[in-house]
């Protein structure tokens, strides 16, 4: 049986679900992102959401939560993809930068890399507190911004109560050169993870099913 996925989230479905309680294999997917900090991670196990909706603070594609015996070394990793349309000629990391960085709020801003991980970090900053009820003001178009009641996407958030630190990823369609290129200083730390080198890292661990996919989406993600 051949089960094929749409886009970035028909390979990221993939991707998690071909790791699966492969705890070495997440351990050397989180090396891919290329945190120094974070070299040879070693969790003792992971929780991850998919295309997790925190409400007003926006879905994330990915959500992964480092477990440790140690509590107090617990993280989360908030990633977001996105692929070039086989539509456009190439995906800019430095245009969707400049987009963020409007002062006026613009069609498809919600959609925007820099955005959709600046919403998380806000979460992350306030979801220790009790006033999400009254709303967390968001400060770049100065509009308040509420968990809600669902009681699914406060399940997610009370997951994140007991990390003590957050990343934030993209998974984008450029390559290297262009990353390392990309110097422009955000006001928090982001991290970004080429497509292309997610497809070999499945190439070369054998993920089949992932790689398949990669192949069904040609000319639409990187």
């Amino acid at each position: 049986m051949q089960i094929l996925g749409y886009s970035e989230r028909g390979i990221i479905n993939s991707l998690i679900f071909s790791i699966g309680e492969d705890i070495k294999l997440m351990d050397k997917f989180i090396d891919l992102i290329g945190i120094p900090a974070l070299k040879k991670v070693q969790a003792k196990d992971y929780t991850i959401l998919l295309e997790q909706s925190f409400s007003r603070f926006g879905d994330s594609d990915l959500v992964i939560i480092t477990e440790h015996e140690n509590p107090k070394h617990r993280k989360v990793f908030f990633i977001e993809g996105k692929v070039k349309t086989s539509q456009s000629k190439k995906w800019s990391l430095s245009k969707q930068f400049e987009k963020y960085e409007r002062k006026e709020k613009y069609s498809g801003s919600s959609s925007n890399l820099f955005f959709q991980l600046h919403l998380k970090k806000l979460l992350f900053d306030n979801c220790a507190l009790n006033d999400f009820d009254l709303g967390i003001q968001e400060p770049r178009y100065k509009e308040n911004r509420k968990i809600g009641m669902n009681k699914v996407v406060l399940k997610a958030v009370k997951l994140l109560l007991d990390c003590r630190e957050a990343y934030y990823i993209g998974l984008i369609p450029a390559n290297q050169i262009d990353i390392d290129k990309f110097e422009i200083k955000t006001e928090f730390d982001i991290h970004f993870l080429s497509w292309e080198k997610i497809h070999d890292f499945c190439k070369y661990h054998k993920l089949k099913k992932v790689v398949e996919i990669f192949d069904y989406n040609e000319g639409q993600i990187y």
